[in-house]
C-alpha cells in the first residue's frame, strides 16, 4: 500500500470512528426515554461511573452517595450507569410500591449466573422464577425451615458453636469463621444432607472463598449487577472468578455425589428433591409433554442462591451483634439480664421465650436497621415500561433499593446513626417492629431466607448471650463500628474475648 493509499485508508477509517461516537453521543442525547425520574447528569456513553468511581475512592460508599443524590432530586431518581437506566428508590414508600407491580420483578443478567454457569432462583425471572421459588420455598418447609420443629436443628449448631468458642479459653479470637460455620451448616443440614466440622479445612477455605468474592463484587455489588464493568483496564477480576471456580466445583462434586447415590423412595435433603424433579422434568421432556423449569440449568444456581442466602448475610448480622455488644456492655448486661429473668440459668433459651424477650427482640432490630447488611439489596429489572409516582419505568431499566436509606431516614429513625434499641420498645416495653425495617427487603423478591435468618438470630444471638460475655481485648485499640465496602456491609474483621457466665 503505498504512502497516499495509506493514508486515505487511516482517513476513512477515522471518519468511520468519529461518525460512530458522534452517533452513540446523539443517540445518548435524544434517544433517553421521555418522563424519567430526575437524576444527576452523566458523561455520554459511561454515564455516571466515573463520578460513582471517584466518591469510592474517596471512601464515600454508593449507598451514602445515593442518599446525597436523593436529598437533591427526591426519593426516586435515576442515572445511567454505561447504556443502562438505574432508577435508585430511597424510601420506604417508593421502594414498597415499586416492588408490588409484578413487571418490576425481574432479575438483571448478573455476574452470579457467569460465575456458576447457571441461573438460580434468585437470578431468575418471569414463569422460571415463580416456579423455583414456590418450589424452594415448599421443599425447604417439608424438611421444617420456619417451623417451630426446626428450632432442635439451630439449636443443637448454636450449642456446638458455643464449645468452639469456649476452647478459646477467653483469648482474643476472630468470630467471623465461626460464625460463618455455625449458620452455613443449618442451611446445610437441609440442601446437603450434612453439616461441617469447623477444623474441616476443606469447608473452611469454602467459607473464606464465598466471603472474599462478596467483597471482591464491589461497591454496592456494583460488578455483580453489571457483570461488563470487570473487564475495564483499571479492574482485577481474575480473583473473583477463580474464586467462583472453585466454589462452583465445591457445589457440583456435593451434587454428583447425590447423583451417584440417588434413591427415589429415600429423598434426604433439598438436593435430592431437585434432583428428582429434573429426571421427571427429562422424562416428560423425552414423551414431548410440557414441563417445568426445574432443569440442569437452574441446579448449581439454586443451590449456590440457598446456600448464600443462608450463611453470609446471618453470620454477618452476628458478627455486628457480637461487635455491638462489646462496644455497649451497658446493653450487653440489659440483654443478659432480661434472659436470665425469663429463661433462668439451668436451661438455655428456646422460641417460646421470644415473645417476652422484648428488649432482646429490639437489640437484634436495632443492629439489623443501624448495619444494613445489604445495603442497596438485589437489583430489580423492569420487564415493560412501567409508570411509577407518575414517571416512566423503561423496559430493561434497573431498579435499585437503597435500604440503607430507608434505615437511616430521619423522619421515620430519630438520630437514625445512634444505636437506640428502645426506639423498637412501645409504652408497654413491648418489642414493636416498624414497617419501614426492611433490611430483608419487601415484595415478593423478598430473601427467601428470611424465615430461616429470624429464626436464627434469635436463637444464636439469644444463647451467646445466655452463656457468654464478650469483651475488648485488653491492650488493643478500640473496636470499630466502621463497615468495609462490597456487596455486604460487614465490620471491619476484629478480635474479641469470651467469658463464660457464672
Amino acid at each position: 500500500m503505498s504512502l497516499p493509499q495509506r493514508i486515505v485508508w487511516f482517513m476513512d477509517v477515522r471518519t468511520v470512528l468519529l461518525c460512530l461516537v458522534l452517533l452513540l453521543i446523539l443517540r445518548w442525547f435524544f434517544g433517553r426515554p421521555k418522563n424519567l425520574p430526575p437524576g444527576p447528569w452523566g458523561f455520554p456513553i459511561v454515564g455516571s461511573i466515573l463520578a460513582i468511581v471517584l466518591e469510592i475512592r474517596r471512601g464515600v460508599q454508593p449507598h451514602n452517595l445515593f442518599m446525597k443524590y436523593a436529598a437533591k432530586y427526591g426519593p426516586v431518581f435515576h442515572l445511567k450507569i454505561l447504556n443502562k437506566t438505574v432508577v435508585v428508590l430511597n424510601d420506604y414508600a417508593s421502594t414498597k410500591e415499586a416492588f408490588q407491580y409484578p413487571q418490576l420483578n425481574d432479575r438483571p443478567h448478573m455476574l452470579f449466573t457467569e460465575l456458576f454457569k447457571s441461573e438460580g432462583v434468585a437470578m431468575a425471572s418471569g414463569e422460571p422464577w415463580i416456579e423455583l421459588r414456590r418450589f424452594c420455598l415448599t421443599v425447604l418447609r417439608s424438611f421444617g425451615v420456619g417451623k417451630t420443629s426446626f428450632e432442635e436443628k439451630i439449636g443443637e449448631e448454636a450449642e456446638a458453636l458455643m464449645k468452639e468458642m469456649s476452647s478459646f479459653n477467653g483469648k482474643p479470637f476472630n468470630p467471623k469463621p465461626l460464625l460463618s460455620n455455625a449458620t452455613s451448616n443449618v442451611i446445610c443440614s437441609v440442601i446437603f444432607g450434612k453439616r461441617y466440622d469447623y477444623n474441616n479445612e476443606e469447608f473452611k477455605k469454602l467459607l473464606s472463598l464465598f466471603s472474599e468474592n462478596v467483597r471482591l463484587f464491589g461497591a454496592g455489588g456494583v460488578f455483580l449487577f453489571f457483570p461488563a464493568l470487570r473487564h475495564l483496564p483499571f479492574v482485577s477480576s481474575n480473583q473473583l472468578e477463580l474464586n467462583g471456580q472453585q466454589v462452583r466445583k465445591f457445589i457440583t462434586t456435593v451434587i454428583d455425589n447425590h447423583r451417584a447415590a440417588f434413591d427415589s423412595d429415600n429423598l434426604n435433603d433439598f438436593i435430592d428433591v431437585f434432583l428428582k424433579e429434573i429426571k421427571s422434568n427429562e422424562e416428560k421432556a423425552k414423551a414431548g409433554v410440557k414441563h417445568g423449569h426445574l432443569t440442569e440449568h437452574s441446579f448449581v444456581g439454586t443451590v449456590a442462591n440457598l446456600f448464600a442466602a443462608g450463611t453470609e448475610t446471618t453470620a454477618t448480622t452476628l458478627q455486628w451483634a457480637l461487635l455491638y455488644m462489646a462496644v455497649y456492655p451497658k446493653i450487653q448486661k440489659q440483654v443478659q439480664a432480661e434472659i436470665d429473668d425469663v429463661v433462668g440459668r439451668n436451661r438455655l433459651p428456646r422460641m417460646a421465650d421470644k415473645s417476652q424477650l422484648n428488649f432482646t427482640q429490639a437489640v437484634i432490630w436495632e443492629v439489623q436497621r443501624l448495619t444494613i447488611v445489604a445495603p442497596l439489596g438485589v437489583a430489580h429489572a423492569a420487564a415493560s415500561d412501567t409508570q411509577l409516582r407518575g414517571f416512566t419505568i423503561p423496559k430493561g431499566a434497573l431498579l435499585v433499593p437503597n435500604l440503607w436509606a430507608v434505615s437511616h431516614d430521619s423522619n421515620v429513625w430519630p438520630e437514625p446513626d445512634q444505636f437506640k434499641p428502645e426506639r423498637f420498645l412501645n409504652d408497654q416495653g413491648e418489642a414493636a417492629k416498624v414497617d419501614e425495617l426492611i433490611p430483608f427487603s419487601v415484595g415478593r423478591r423478598s430473601c427467601i431466607g428470611e424465615h430461616l435468618a429470624k429464626m436464627e438470630l434469635v436463637i444464636f444471638f439469644s444463647y451467646l448471650m445466655h452463656q457468654f460475655t464478650f469483651k475488648k481485648p485488653d491492650n488493643s485499640l478500640p473496636l470499630s463500628l466502621k463497615g468495609r465496602g462490597g456487596f455486604t456491609n460487614s465490620p471491619v474483621e476484629y478480635d474479641i474475648c469470651v467469658c463464660k457466665r457464672d
